[in-house]
């Protein structure tokens, strides 16, 4: 629909995989379901089966907490601060970021709190450019690059306390902790082969849902579900509920193949779905043209915030290309809207307590388990 008004066409079409994953995903098309995991070997080691307190503990949570600390998160869009001053006021886990660009072009984020006694520095976004930031408290001053101007009081600090920012794909990923943006490059390294660097965002959309966040991220962990949720929206692309998973250290990445898929000798973007999960709660799916980000940020044991995003190679320049896009997004956000709904259900079926037990078809879910429980053992060593 509208193919030759967008940039796609000018973009890479053959895929980073090797002619073993696409015959693996050809097997699942013809069969129509997952590929099958081992499961015999989760079994025997007590893994196959999950305990619904994991979804509803408060100590589990709390425990949580630490693996939001050290691993990245999303912070918004490179779009927001396109000029110097431009920029936006977030809050990851209870902490406040401010992020905007500096003199020199470059992103920053640093923790929205004056050195002096902790005041928040801007409360909202302003209509206008930031040229300084003024504490409004005692009027401590602080340069775009995070440097304290104000002088006549000796103090440890030089400045704002900066965090750790990267932009990737048109997405802002921060990380509290020194290293926490260095475990996203093992699957940043694979996305940079679909040349995502220019995109930017076309429609941006924030919910919050009664339900875990591990519910939440494990809908998208799987397409056993697709004929059943989706019957009136993806599966009319998909054959049945074929998909194959693949881990990549602690993320994974799982592809789902169109329907056109086995009619093509040499597949290309246009043939598949491709998700990348960016562990702990971050979701990538690479369509034929534009991509989307779901990302989810707990709140409460039982609440979850979640940001969904529709990027575009670049801004939709003519009505053609904006209705192209418009079909796009509410495709999407419909599908998503499906899923965050039986979200909210999965949770209730959780209050009963007692195990549950994730199939053969669903191997990502296990490794996501796996992970969680990996980033607890290795911070012990």
């Amino acid at each position: 629909m509208f193919e030759k008004e967008t940039v796609e066409l000018s973009r890479p079409k053959s895929l980073p995989f090797s002619s073993e994953v696409l015959e693996r995903i050809l097997r699942q098309s013809r069969i129509g379901m997952p590929e099958v995991s081992t499961i015999e070997s989760l079994q025997a080691e007590n893994r196959a089966v999950l305990k619904t307190e994991y979804y509803t503990d408060e100590k589990t949570y709390s425990s949580e907490k630490i693996l939001f600390d050290e691993r990245a998160a999303v912070a918004g869009f490179q779009d927001q601060v396109q000029a110097p001053g431009d920029h936006f006021v977030c809050r990851i886990h209870n902490r406040e970021i401010l992020v905007l660009r500096d003199e020199e072009n470059v992103i920053r984020a640093y923790y929205n709190s004056c050195i002096h006694r902790g005041t928040r520095l801007v409360s909202e976004k302003r209509e206008k450019p930031l040229k300084k930031v003024v504490c409004p408290y005692h009027s401590w001053t602080y340069a775009l690059d995070g440097k304290l101007l104000t002088s006549e009081c000796k103090v440890p600090e030089r400045g704002l306390i900066e965090i750790p920012i990267r932009n990737f794909a048109g997405i802002l990923f921060v990380g509290f902790q020194k290293n926490a943006l260095e475990h996203l490059e093992p699957v940043f390294q694979e996305l940079k082969n679909f040349e995502l660097d220019s995109y930017v965002p076309y429609e941006i959309k924030t919910t919050e849902g009664e339900f875990n966040w591990k519910v939440g991220v494990e809908i998208f962990l799987e397409s056993y579900h697709i004929s059943t949720v989706h019957k009136n929206s993806v599966a009319a692309v998909i054959p049945k509920n074929a998909s194959i998973f693949d881990p990549i250290d602690e993320h994974s990445r799982i592809l789902i193949p169109n329907r056109s898929f086995e009619s093509v000798s040499t597949p290309t973007r246009k043939d598949l779905i491709i998700t990348y999960f960016l562990f702990p709660s971050t979701v990538l799916v690479i369509f034929r043209d534009h991509f989307a980000m779901i990302h989810f940020q707990p709140i409460s044991r039982e609440k979850t915030f979640c940001t969904q995003a529709i990027l575009i190679p670049q801004k939709a320049k003519t009505q053609r290309m904006r209705r192209h896009w418009e079909y796009n997004a509410d495709f999407f956000f419909k599908t998503i809207a499906e899923d965050l709904a039986l979200a909210e259900e999965i949770q209730v079926g959780l209050k009963r307590g007692g195990p549950i037990f994730p199939s053969s078809y669903e191997p990502a879910i296990f490794h996501f388990h796996d992970s969680i429980q990996n980033f607890f053992s290795n911070r012990f060593l």
